[in-house]
């Protein structure tokens, strides 16, 4: 089957991890696969994988605007050239590209929910949900059934998936000791980690906030915070005003998280109110980490829920992250048991694998006579 991925871009992050992680899955599985966005780090991963990379301008947030005129005019020129089976959009912006190509020259394309939309005079009139809508997890199923009206025969549940043996391999010592020089972690640190966009929504302050009172207890205690954004500025001041600035490491963004991951002691997980999953979780859980979440939002709140992993504090008791790190950090074989207990959760339920075959049936559901 010949299949094109939309998305806005391909710089770091969960949506474009996600869309390069499945392309290259469906590849692998034998078919012919492309991914069409603007810009971005992981579109050096396409290539490698068997994964055709069409530039198109897509980073916008004007759905309507002359800038995705012209990406749906281009996508529409390259298609008639080099048709595809099924499209397969993964943001707001490629949902409304693959709207418009669908329409006019009849592909079908299915479309991904990754989270929770506020309902706009734009979305109540061009939902643009697809010939069939995957959603990530039940609430957001359930999103998009009370407030965009869809009907429930046009929608999968679809969770992520991942593939746990990259993160269950040993890392080598040189790339553990290149990241600790890199970030500035002393080598006996208790490391509490998170890999999140530094954006107001994720709260990665509650995480900086909590860490005096960790240190009071565990004075080699240390945050290594891994992504960017536009609120890095104001977390490092924050970090300088609680006087821990010299035990908060800012890694950046980074395309491959295994790395990282293994430095972390404790994962904290920090969704957005909005998120509908949380991809940095089951990465976490395949590395084996001990993991510590704030309940926030609905998406982020019911994986955790239904994984049974780690210890979940309410969303804004930054006093009770605090105690629970205090308490795994200090005692190693609960956090191993954590870890091992959230590692064997992630095989049994969330594998790319399962992911991938799911994703296939809904394109043979739209495409049976080249399935």
């Amino acid at each position: 089957m010949r299949v094109l991925h939309l998305t806005s871009h391909l710089q770091v992050g969960g949506v474009a991890r996600y869309t390069v992680t499945l392309a290259a899955a469906c590849a692998k599985r034998g078919h012919q696969v492309a991914v069409a966005a603007d810009h971005g780090a992981l579109a050096a991963e396409l290539a490698p994988a068997g994964v055709a990379y069409w530039p198109l301008p897509l980073h916008t947030s004007a759905e309507f605007g002359l800038r995705a005129a012209r990406a749906a005019r281009q996508l529409r020129e390259r298609l008639r050239q080099e048709p595809v089976d099924i499209l397969h959009a993964h943001t707001r912006i490629a949902q409304v590209i693959a709207h418009r190509v669908s329409r006019r020259i009849g592909i079908p394309y299915v479309a991904t929910w990754h989270g929770f939309f506020r309902p706009n005079l734009g979305r109540w009139l061009w939902p643009c949900t697809g010939d069939l809508t995957i959603a990530i997890s039940e609430p957001v199923q359930a999103h998009l059934q009370t407030v965009f009206r869809v009907p429930a025969t046009r929608i999968r549940l679809i969770t992520h998936g991942i593939d746990p043996a990259p993160f269950e391999a040993p890392v080598p010592a040189d790339q553990l000791h290149a990241l600790r020089a890199q970030c500035g972690l002393p080598a006996q640190a208790l490391v509490m980690g998170t890999v999140a966009r530094l954006v107001a929504a994720k709260g990665v302050d509650r995480l900086i906030r909590a860490l005096p009172a960790v240190r009071r207890r565990l004075p080699q205690a240390q945050v290594l915070i891994v992504g960017d954004g536009e609120e890095r500025g104001a977390l490092e001041a924050l970090a300088a005003a609680h006087r821990v600035a010299d035990a908060v490491h800012f890694a950046g963004a980074l395309p491959q998280t295994r790395v990282a991951l293994a430095l972390m002691d404790a994962f904290v997980f920090l969704p957005a109110d909005r998120e509908g999953f949380g991809l940095s979780l089951l990465e976490a859980m395949a590395a084996g980490r001990p993991i510590v979440s704030m309940r926030q939002g609905g998406g982020a709140s019911w994986v955790l829920d239904q994984a049974g992993v780690g210890i979940v504090v309410p969303g804004d008791d930054v006093e009770a992250l605090a105690r629970v790190l205090i308490e795994v950090l200090a005692d190693p074989a609960r956090a191993r048991h954590l870890g091992a207990q959230a590692q064997a959760v992630l095989k049994a339920r969330y594998t790319l694998d399962c992911m991938v075959e799911q994703v296939e049936a809904a394109y043979q559901a739209l495409v049976p006579a080249r399935a």
